[in-house]
């Protein structure tokens, strides 16, 4: 009877070995989902920072250029007054109106392009916030799973 007492006793211990190994197994697939999880949130919180600082970028940019573009025009016109040259005349119009057309199309690829990698960046954020849920989740269903398949280990 004492062998029967001992082995039941050995027997008790090695489940309590197994659930223990079980529940610290289902314990290290969450902490390591939360790991995963908290370097998306991260990474989406910079992504979303420069996101902001691309926005912010676009619009200084843009009137920067604007500013630059109303210089290069007024400087052209003074050119043309110190020459004594018509204001009225289609040429000068035509030249105004060319410079005008090139600066602004400089400006506008500019702050679009700087807009363009904004919003990457915002759909960027947004994957990663996304990939953060999803590592939380397939964490809680692979400990779930891991227990799942330990508890059922235990009754062979």
């Amino acid at each position: 009877m004492a062998s029967s007492g001992g082995g039941g006793g050995g027997g008790g211990a090695a489940g309590g070995n197994s659930l223990a190994s079980i529940g610290l197994s289902a314990y290290a697939t969450m902490l390591s989902a939360e790991g995963t999880a908290t370097a998306d949130e991260y990474q989406a919180a910079k992504l979303e920072n420069a996101a902001k600082y691309g926005e912010l970028k676009a619009v200084q940019t843009g009137g920067q250029m604007a500013r630059s573009l109303n210089n290069t025009l007024g400087n052209i016109e003074a050119v043309r007054a110190a020459a004594h040259a018509d204001p009225n005349s289609p040429t000068g119009a035509a030249i105004l109106d060319d410079q005008e057309g090139i600066g602004t199309e400089q400006r506008l690829t500019t702050v679009n392009s700087i807009l363009a990698q904004a919003n990457q960046d915002k759909s960027d954020a947004a994957y990663y916030k996304s990939a953060a849920d999803h590592a939380l989740f397939a964490g809680e269903i692979s400990a779930a799973a891991g227990i799942a398949k330990g508890i059922a280990g235990l009754g062979h």
